[in-house]
């Protein structure tokens, strides 16, 4: 299902289904899955720097086989290089907003499978609906800078990825 690829990126606003098409496309290809969240939040709900997280990227970067979920644009460059298959959520606002109220209701105080879950605030929501006229845009100008040599795949969920990966498989 994965055509071969051995360093899949997963990017989108936060609610896009990073997390659950990275467990899912991890499972399958049997790729080592790193979160980038997981990275970055503490166990304290406190974040390291950028720069820290950069540091804990680099030699993840150098192994040969992952996928990687999370956005982190200022980061991206970086993992572009390194990456042959780049996925792009791009769902709707108003889905992203409604998976991370739903998510911040189901893992409340415990472990959630991708970012912070205690994260609920006015300024987070408002981050995920202009994320598209904000983040979106220097993601898309990072990519279109980028040297292509990765495939990459843009889809509004996780159903239109499969099929996509499916069509590759038939060529």
């Amino acid at each position: 299902m994965t055509h071969n690829y051995q360093r899949i990126l997963i990017i989108g606003s936060p609610g896009a289904g990073k997390s659950t098409l990275a467990t899912a496309l991890a499972r399958d290809s049997q790729l080592p899955l790193i979160r980038l969240d997981r990275l970055f939040w503490q166990k304290d709900q406190t974040t390291i720097t950028l720069s820290q997280l950069q540091e804990k990227l680099v030699p993840l970067l150098a192994e040969e086989r992952w996928i990687i979920d999370g956005n982190y644009d200022s980061l991206l460059p970086q993992r572009l290089q390194r990456a042959d298959l780049v996925i792009y959520l791009k769902v709707p606002r108003i889905i992203a907003i409604w998976r991370v109220v739903k998510r911040y209701f189901t893992y409340r105080g415990k472990s959630s499978p991708g970012a912070n879950p205690d994260m609920l605030d006015p300024d987070f929501l408002k981050y995920i609906w202009h994320f598209p006229q904000r983040q979106g845009k220097n993601v898309d100008r990072i990519l279109a800078e980028a040297t292509p040599s990765f495939r990459l795949i843009e889809a509004r969920n996780r159903r239109q990825v499969f099929q996509k990966l499916a069509l590759e498989d038939t060529d």
